[in-house]
């Protein structure tokens, strides 16, 4: 007796095992490898086998999945057989069932429609009748008068009470097509949806004997990554640059990472991984190119020359100000305290660096604008102050920070907001990639300089010397400090540069000022005192055939 509960317990836990492995699995995620595009999905799963062959299949994996990637690894005294993968509906079920519901929906109150519109026909046909009975109780001549009274009331009554139900069904009608509108929304809006689709991974084994198996799974999946962002501060101009470091992640795989631990990397997986090659070198003579009288007259000087000329001339003083955020104004913003830095391990990777999150996140599914971002990471950048003006150009003196040290933060390019004093300045961009061993960062306009260009009239002149014509600029730079303290400013202006060997350009007057011969940019490191000023005079001559057309300031 006792034999045989033992055989029916064993055969009981056998049959239960065998139920459990033939039941979709769920394995939890261990952990998320985040890259700029692109996440490595780690799941776990410990599941009772039974001995012999068997299929477990595991569900709830991202649509996005890269079958390539994806690795199943057993621990435990099985052999893996086979590995497949399918795309899942397991919401199908219930949306269908959802989907006849508002169908049934739409049927019932179609039906009652029908039922109420039957019984106004029939209303209708009665009160028709009502109507030629008391007709020909009218014209009964020999019908007492009494008995007519009493015909009257009973045709009048039943004439109200038809009516009145005929009202009330109107109100019945007007409140079922209202309902069946909504039923009929409802029903279109379930039809519409989509049904959310899962990857199921289905593994064949072969337990050598019943136990327990750890199954792990890693895949690589789409629809996923970070970006770096960072916030540039600068409480004054004797304090270094502070940099708050932010990660935006995001993703949108249908999963949820709920509670996972998280790791950033700045590898990119997509990259290819195969080394280039070297193609033969083949070297010949380029072929001769006719020149049309178009590209003679391009050529040429005149008013197409001169336009070329002021774009060139533009495009120098632009290059002085690459980097830069000019021109936007300071908006207040209320102090508030610091929040703390999120708890991270930052460590050398293969390929790039890595940072380890502690604590625990969870990224709800979203696209790149809803990304959720998190500080990683605080540093203090040395600084070097200054003010610069580009007269020519703006008005307005603009603070600019020089951050230096920033090579050993691992930095990725990404948006910068920039402060100075809580005062939000603007937005700037931050590329380590095309940076020099100096980070740019300008810290808006200071109305507190006042600066000045005026062209200096009875300096400038224009004259004919036989065949050639010989011009004359000079302006007047006037710099003034009106704040309380001395300030460090370089002012930036330019000369002409000569791309014909026709036209002769002479510098008379830089007032010391530094000018680079290739660019034309002339430059003046100054130290104003509190109220001091300055003038400094830019003079230059141009010679050139007076048959040409040349256009200067």
């Amino acid at each position: 007796m006792r034999q045989k509960r033992f055989l029916f317990t064993v055969a009981g836990l056998m049959m239960a095992v065998m139920a459990v492995a033939a039941e979709k699995q769920t394995a939890a995620i261990d952990r998320v490898t985040v890259f700029t595009n692109g996440a490595q999905v780690v799941r776990s799963k410990s599941l009772q086998l039974v001995a012999g062959e068997q299929v477990v299949t595991f569900t709830g994996m991202s649509p996005y999945m890269d079958f390539e990637s994806m690795q199943v690894k057993a621990k435990g005294r099985l052999t893996v057989l086979g590995v497949s993968h399918r795309t899942a509906r397991p919401d199908s079920a219930a949306h269908m069932k959802r989907l006849h519901e508002a169908e049934d929906g739409v049927k019932g109150v179609t039906r009652r429609i029908q039922q109420v519109k039957d019984e106004q026909e029939m209303l209708a046909a009665q009160l028709e009748l009502v109507k030629q009975n008391c007709s020909v109780a009218g014209r009964t001549v020999a019908t007492p008068l009494a008995n007519i009274k009493e015909l009257n009331n009973y045709y009048a009554q039943e004439v109200l009470t038809l009516k009145k139900r005929s009202q009330e069904l109107d109100e019945q009608l007007i409140k079922l097509n209202d309902e069946l509108k909504q039923k009929q929304r409802t029903k279109d809006s379930i039809s519409r949806q989509s049904i959310a689709t899962v990857t199921d991974i289905v593994v064949k084994v072969n337990a050598q004997q019943a136990g327990r198996a750890d199954f792990d799974i890693s895949y690589y999946v789409r629809n996923a990554g970070w970006f770096p962002s960072y916030d540039i501060r600068s409480a004054n101009t004797s304090e270094p640059l502070q940099l708050s470091y932010k990660a935006n992640i995001y993703q949108n795989t249908k999963e949820e990472w709920k509670g996972i631990p998280v790791t950033l990397s700045s590898a990119n997986p997509n990259r290819s991984n195969t080394a280039p090659e070297l193609s033969t070198y083949w070297l010949d003579f380029e072929p001769e190119i006719i020149t049309t009288n178009y590209r003679s007259r391009s050529k040429a000087g005149g008013l197409g020359a001169a336009m070329l000329e002021r774009r060139v001339e533009m495009t120098t003083v632009d290059e002085a100000l690459q980097g830069r955020v000019a021109g936007l104004d300071i908006v207040e913003e209320a102090e508030m305290e610091e929040s703390d830095v999120i708890e991270t391990v930052q460590q050398q990777a293969t390929f790039g660096y890595e940072f380890d999150i502690k604590p625990l996140l969870t990224i709800p599914n979203g696209n790149r604008s809803s990304a959720t971002a998190i500080e990683i990471a605080r540093y203090d950048l040395p600084a070097h102050y200054e003010y610069r003006a580009y007269p020519k150009l703006d008005k307005e003196a603009f603070l600019v920070a020089d951050a230096t040290d920033w090579q050993r933060l691992n930095l990725l390019p990404g948006e910068a907001n920039i402060y100075f004093e809580n005062s939000f300045v603007g937005k700037s961009s931050l590329d380590p990639m095309a940076a020099t061993d100096t980070l740019h960062f300008s810290l808006g306009r200071d109305q507190g300089i006042r600066i000045q260009r005026t062209k200096v009239n009875e300096k400038s002149s224009s004259r004919f010397l036989g065949s050639n014509r010989e011009q004359t600029m000079t302006w007047r730079i006037t710099v003034k400090n009106t704040r309380q303290s001395a300030v460090s400013m370089t002012i930036f202006d330019q000369t002409p540069i000569a791309r014909n060997s026709d036209i002769n350009i002479t510098i008379e007057e830089l007032s010391g000022g530094l000018r680079d011969e290739n660019t034309g940019i002339v430059r003046w490191p100054l130290q104003l005192q509190p109220g001091e000023q300055r003038e400094l005079i830019l003079q230059y001559k141009v010679k050139y055939p007076k048959s040409k057309r040349l256009s200067l300031e």
